[in-house]
């Protein structure tokens, strides 16, 4: 299911800014976002259009115009030539207040005239993921250790894509979840992968290698991808046939790769490395409960995402939305800002996960 980006809203509070004579914070109906906004232009009850962050706006589009002095992100090719353009939608600090997100008026957008609350727009107003955006342009803009080829679409019909929904979005979990018990891990800063052996998926060629929403070539023109260059290092195709062959079934493993050249390689990693994060069952459709997905990896010898708790009464301990939030603030096991905290249910009903960003992280984000 793909991130609903751009959608329709209610307003649920709107409080003065203090010190502030021209600005508020927003709140919306079942959601924990804060969003600063002009005083005066909402009330509670108004109908909103919501862009959350790491939206990517068109900026052909005029109703964004006033955005681009502070929001304008261009991609440029290796060779100096303008790829693409759009505004990027941020995490930001205001007036000591952080905002997160933008909020417009309904009214700015006739074409949305019969929608109503929570209904997705984001393919209608032609808003993009930035991260997504960033992965198809990335063999023209160079910026990871040999950036990798499609071959194909991430096989979706058969395994889940690895983007987790944020806890803001989830605002009901704090009753719904209650006396629930999670793993909760570090969110390693780096680059979804997905490897799997499936006949079921392609019978010609079974074994393959995903970005988060692309299948990849295991060699491009000035040599082999980092993805792939994992699938050497940890001997990934022999392993996948020993964990197929004991479970009698098809698995894809999903994991976060790290390391020079990935995403800055904020934690400072010296080589690069694949940390397993959820183990899926193709033929059963269903993930191995993290405890067990964790024991496999080790045993088969592939790095486990490093584990803060094994078995978390999360949504007893933090009991708010501020408190989980300040929760997933910390740093990693090698010593550096995380950028945030996953949480995966261990216990037997039925699996549901999603991840806690920090709001320290992303303040400090530069691109």
């Amino acid at each position: 299911m793909s991130r609903k980006l751009a959608s329709i809203v209610t307003i649920a509070s709107c409080d003065p800014i203090p010190d502030s004579d021209n600005l508020s914070v927003a709140r919306m109906a079942g959601k924990g976002w804060n969003v600063v906004t002009q005083r005066g232009e909402y009330k509670p009850g108004d109908l909103a259009v919501f862009f959350e962050i790491d939206s990517y706006l068109p900026s052909d589009d005029p109703r964004f115009e006033f955005l681009k002095n502070r929001c304008l992100k261009k991609f440029v090719s290796k060779s100096g030539q303008t790829l693409k353009e759009g505004i990027l939608i941020r995490t930001c600090k205001l007036r000591g207040v952080i905002s997160q997100g933008l909020l417009m008026p309904i009214g700015n957008f006739p074409e949305l005239c019969d929608v109503t609350d929570g209904q997705d727009v984001t393919e209608l107003l032609k808003v993009e993921h930035y991260d997504e955006v960033v992965e198809a342009l990335r063999p023209e803009i160079g910026g990871s250790s040999i950036a990798a080829e499609a071959m194909g679409k991430f096989p979706s019909a058969f395994i889940p894509k690895t983007d987790e929904e944020r806890i803001q979005n989830l605002g009901d979990y704090f009753e719904t979840m209650k006396d629930r018990v999670f793993e909760v891990t570090e969110k390693n800063d780096g680059s979804s992968m997905t490897i799997f052996l499936s006949r079921t998926v392609d019978p010609e060629n079974p074994f393959g290698v995903c970005s988060r929403n692309l299948r990849l070539k295991p060699e491009v023109e000035n040599g082999v991808p980092a993805q792939w260059q994992i699938v050497k290092k940890y001997d990934l195709a022999a392993k996948l046939e020993q964990i197929n062959a004991m479970f009698a079934s098809e698995f894809a493993l999903q994991g976060e790769l790290v390391g020079p050249g990935i995403n800055d390689n904020r934690d400072k990693y010296t080589d690069l490395e694949w940390h397993v994060f959820k183990i899926w069952d193709i033929a059963n459709q269903r993930y191995l409960n993290p405890n067990e997905a964790q024991s496999l990896a080790l045993q088969m010898g592939i790095p486990y995402v490093p584990v803060i708790n094994q078995a978390m009464n999360v949504f007893d301990e933090l009991t708010t939305m501020e408190a989980i939030l300040a929760f997933a603030e910390g740093k990693t096991a090698r010593g550096h800002e995380r950028e945030g905290v996953v949480f995966k249910s261990v216990d037997d009903k039925p699996f549901v996960s999603f991840k806690v960003i920090s709001n320290r992280y992303l303040l400090k984000q530069k691109d």
